[in-house]
């Protein structure tokens, strides 16, 4: 029989799971939405006071929703938080609750985006009248999201949203991160969001990169290449899963 404990927190994974792929999918819309020609032509910064004044507040106001998100995504991760959260007794809704918190910063910060009148760029180039190029924009998105969402599938994707940890404990079953070996539970605390290269172009790769943009893609780069700190030990351990892997197939192919 399923207790009330078990209930809410399979009903928070499930929350956990609507939230991060609808989150996820408007977050891949809004950064492969291409850019639109301006009526008049616009330099790369502004060159008055009055414009100047007119684009530092709308870059002010996307900086706190982009600074909410950074410190959303690292501070529920300390200890402190998941002592909270066994002391009233939401441990096996843990990562559904970071998952939730981090769909939600993410929604936050695409309905409040502010974009000035007058949108100062750094590039812009025409895809409308280029079928070429916006299907190699378009393209190399969808493609991105398919490499990062089969990440998360290697990176044990149930896991990950939270709907393992209640299974198993309906189950009996011990938490399902301990039936990881050592090696992968130490890669995993380090390196838990799938490709870098993939993040990095749904972020860089556009037609026109305003400045709001830009703050964007740098925030959340830099803010990935310091949390994503594998060290040479995670590569030596990836390295041998490869040969391990590659030997098992052409044993199987024999």
């Amino acid at each position: 029989m399923i207790s009330f404990k078990q209930l809410v927190c399979f009903l928070l994974s499930l929350l956990s799971f609507m939230s991060v792929f609808y989150s996820v999918g408007k977050l891949g819309i809004f950064l492969a939405t291409p850019s639109r020609a301006q009526p008049t032509a616009t330099q790369a910064f502004p060159a008055t006071r009055a414009e100047l004044r007119a684009t530092l507040f709308p870059l002010f106001f996307n900086t706190i929703w982009v600074v909410l998100f950074v410190l959303q995504h690292s501070g529920m991760r300390a200890e402190r938080v998941k002592r909270l959260w066994k002391a009233i007794g939401l441990e096996l809704a843990e990562r559904s609750l970071y998952n939730i918190a981090s769909s939600y910063c993410l929604l936050l910060l695409l309905k409040n985006w502010q974009t000035p009148s007058t949108q100062y760029r750094l590039w812009f180039f025409e895809v409308e009248t280029n079928r070429t190029l916006w299907w190699l924009l378009v393209g190399s998105h969808v493609l991105s999201w398919i490499v990062v969402y089969g990440g998360s599938l290697m990176v044990d994707l149930p896991e990950l949203i939270g709907l393992k940890h209640v299974y198993y404990d309906i189950n009996d079953l011990a938490p399902p991160m301990s039936y990881k070996s050592r090696d992968l539970q130490d890669y995993y605390k380090r390196y838990r969001h799938p490709s870098f290269v993939a993040l990095s172009v749904v972020l860089w790769f556009t037609n026109g990169m305003t400045l709001e943009r830009c703050l964007l893609a740098v925030v959340w780069s830099v803010y990935m290449y310091l949390a994503w700190n594998t060290t040479e030990a995670d590569l030596k351990y990836q390295k041998h899963q490869l040969e391990r892997k590659r030997a098992e197939l052409v044993r199987v192919t024999k």
